[in-house]
């Protein structure tokens, strides 16, 4: 099966949380800004976008959640949805300590979560699955030695097979801190790219998915 877009978000960390801070609205920012980013990702007026795919990498903890569209339950528009089951997700792998690493586990209907011993090990796995062309979207492009396109999805045809990823940072890159960022430069078929105009995560998300339901690829979920 094509599958539409393949998102890769990188994430240091993020505030812990409970059910309670998010019944009282007391939801963090930053888990506020994931949510939307979720909720770009997937939901339609009425509808999951069922061809989609997220991953989100907790760089600190080397934890990584799957969230697959074709599998996807109880993941509504709201951010209390959004954040609950991010909220499930995370406990699962923090609680089971002696989990084994390099294992997918289940925690919600088409939400899995995966813990890794390190960046590199994070790293072999994402070789492994990007075979395809894959975009590292870089905000600023002097924190990085190599050359930075300014991309233009209107005029750049993207092939639409299920290993093309764009990999997204949920942070300002600098040399300080692009240790991650280097290693990813040495992915297959990787290239830098630049939306200089969009500066928020979840409306990168949103440009891409609208200019990929401008190609007119049939859906049965749009």
């Amino acid at each position: 099966m094509i599958i539409l877009v393949n998102f890769l978000l990188l994430i240091k960390n993020i505030s812990k949380y409970s059910k309670g801070d998010i019944d009282q609205g007391k939801t963090p920012f930053d888990v506020y800004r994931l949510c939307s980013c979720i909720r770009e990702t997937f939901c339609l007026s009425y509808s999951i976008r069922k061809r989609n795919n997220l991953y989100i990498y907790f760089q600190k903890e080397y934890v990584l959640i799957k969230f697959v569209g074709s599998k996807l339950r109880y993941l509504g528009p709201d951010e209390r949805s959004q954040a609950l089951l991010l909220e499930k997700a995370l406990n699962k792998v923090r609680k089971d300590f002696f989990a084994e690493n390099d294992k997918w586990k289940k925690s919600t209907p088409g939400i899995f979560v995966r813990k890794f011993f390190d960046n590199y090990s994070f790293m072999n796995f994402c070789s492994s699955i990007m075979q395809g062309k894959n975009f590292l979207i870089i905000d600023n492009p002097q924190s990085v030695e190599d050359n930075v396109e300014d991309f233009n999805l209107i005029k750049e045809f993207i092939e639409n097979m299920e290993t093309d990823f764009f990999i997204i940072p949920i942070y300002s890159i600098s040399r300080d801190n692009s240790k991650i960022i280097e290693l990813f430069k040495e992915v297959k078929n990787i290239k830098l790219i630049s939306f200089s105009k969009i500066k928020d995560v979840e409306n990168k998300i949103l440009y891409i998915n609208f200019r990929e339901d401008q190609q007119g690829i049939p859906s049965k979920n749009q």
